[in-house]
């Protein structure tokens, strides 16, 4: 089993979150028994040029509990894999007021992520997760990470530096995406974390705003921004309603699967 931990589920985190769900879809390839770890940012800046901070002001954020059906979409069907639920409440970490998001996907394996952020900022503090017996524990300072995976296929230490515009996981992503300013055209330079049991990266990427759609929702049709978030090749799109922000779905195509789709719809909030 791969154990891997993107923003959005990038094109090989999609693929690994459905295979430990459901058998629907073939799982990845195992992670390799070396283990390799990139030890320098992925995006390198000009010393002189100021460090870019995500366009967010957590104190706009309130408590919030979002669950959401996943499913698989085939050409001629689609398949519900199972339920993912977001909490983001009010915390503390080493003595300083945080928020906590707790992400939960049942299925055929449970998963949990837990992430710390910093208040305003959204900067992440600590993130820890589990997939079965696969576990993750990370701590973040202001321009580094420290942290170790292990699981069935071995284990590793990770170092890493990364930017003040750091996307770790895919429940700080969309959070994020609640707080952003949202212009058809718009696009913001980000930074992706991205782990699994064999490798930990920090990768280039792009948040793009392409359209504006009107989605079927618990409480109706409504009025959503189209927001695409990319990395190398991969890009995961979402609906975040115009009004009382919030990703309503997502979707991404799955690698190597032609007319095959991971999606996630909003059920309740």
């Amino acid at each position: 089993m791969t154990h891997r931990r993107t923003v959005c589920a990038g094109a090989a985190t999609a693929a690994a979150v459905i295979a430990v769900l459901s058998a629907a879809v073939p799982a990845p390839s195992a992670a390799q028994d070396s283990v390799r770890v990139d030890t320098a940012p992925a995006v390198q800046r000009p010393d002189t040029a100021p460090p870019r901070a995500l366009p967010v002001n957590g104190l706009l954020l309130s408590p919030q509990h979002l669950s959401y059906r996943m499913i698989v979409q085939f050409p001629d069907s689609e398949h519900v894999i199972g339920t993912r639920e977001v909490d983001l409440q009010r915390s503390t970490y080493s003595g300083f007021p945080a928020w906590l998001a707790v992400e939960t996907r049942w299925g055929s394996v449970v998963t949990v992520d837990s992430l710390y952020m910093a208040y305003v900022n959204l900067r992440p503090l600590h993130w820890g997760s589990t997939i079965g017996s696969a576990r993750m524990a990370l701590e973040f300072t202001p321009d580094s990470i420290y942290g170790a995976t292990s699981g069935p296929t071995g284990s590793q230490n990770i170092v890493l530096g990364h930017g003040f515009d750091l996307l770790a996981g895919s429940a700080m992503s969309e959070i994020v995406l609640q707080l952003v300013p949202h212009t058809v055209g718009r696009t913001d330079s980000v930074s992706v974390l991205e782990v699994d049991l064999g490798s930990a990266r920090v990768l280039p990427g792009a948040l793009s705003v392409v359209g504006e759609q009107d989605i079927d929702t618990p409480d109706g049709l409504v009025h959503c921004w189209v927001v695409s978030l990319s990395v190398g090749d991969s890009a995961v799109r979402y609906w975040v309603s115009e009004s009382d922000p919030v990703v309503v779905r997502t979707r991404q195509d799955l690698p190597g699967q032609p007319g095959v789709a991971f999606e996630q719809r909003l059920i309740s909030r």
